[in-house]
């Protein structure tokens, strides 16, 4: 996962929201748009990964930081500076995260999506999210308990063809290596 991006994303969305939003709708807004793009051309903006809980799906890195518990101290200690997180209302304390990692198109997509549920209520979010068949990739899960959503499964999903998810994944871990390489040097 992409911290900075994943940080970006959120900031993006909450600037759209004036700065302060419910942090479930805004898990739930991530996931849309993270659907939405994989829908379109086959990646997801924040490149997080998904987990089924009892309130839908969830991107486990962003639940992890919103939770104070990423297991990654020096991002989880850049989120707690840039986010306040409280009674479930989450804001931007960093004005100036940049968008230098989102692309025009990933932030065409997040508009969209933040224009969509704007002013939307955590109990409209909720009847939204939970709505027969709105994402079939999900299962319901006992409270506290989470079970992994594959990005294969949201492809398949959304209508990929088995041969274009083979090809999209095996490029996506391509990516991630040359990222790792990157970085590492």
């Amino acid at each position: 996962m992409n911290t900075e991006k994943l940080f970006q994303t959120v900031a993006f969305l909450l600037r759209k929201n004036d700065g302060k939003m419910d942090y479930y709708n805004l898990i739930k807004e991530c996931y849309i748009a993270d659907r939405r793009a994989i829908d379109a051309v086959g990646i997801p903006i924040t490149g997080d990964s998904y987990v089924s809980m009892n309130r839908g799906p969830v991107l486990k890195g962003l639940y992890s930081f919103i939770k104070g518990a990423n297991g990654d101290i020096e991002a989880q200690s850049k989120w707690n500076r840039s986010f306040s997180v409280v009674e479930h209302k989450i804001s931007l304390l960093d004005k100036n995260i940049a968008d230098s990692y989102l692309s025009s198109y990933d932030e065409s997509v997040l508009s969209e999506v933040a224009n969509q549920f704007y002013g939307y209520s955590y109990e409209d979010m909720k009847e939204y999210a939970h709505a027969d068949g709105r994402f079939p990739e999900w299962e319901p899960t006992a409270k506290g308990e989470e079970k992994p959503i594959s990005l294969k499964s949201i492809m398949k999903c959304v209508g990929i063809s088995e041969n274009e998810i083979d090809l999209l994944l095996a490029e996506q871990q391509s990516y991630e290596k040359e990222a790792k390489l990157f970085h590492s040097s």
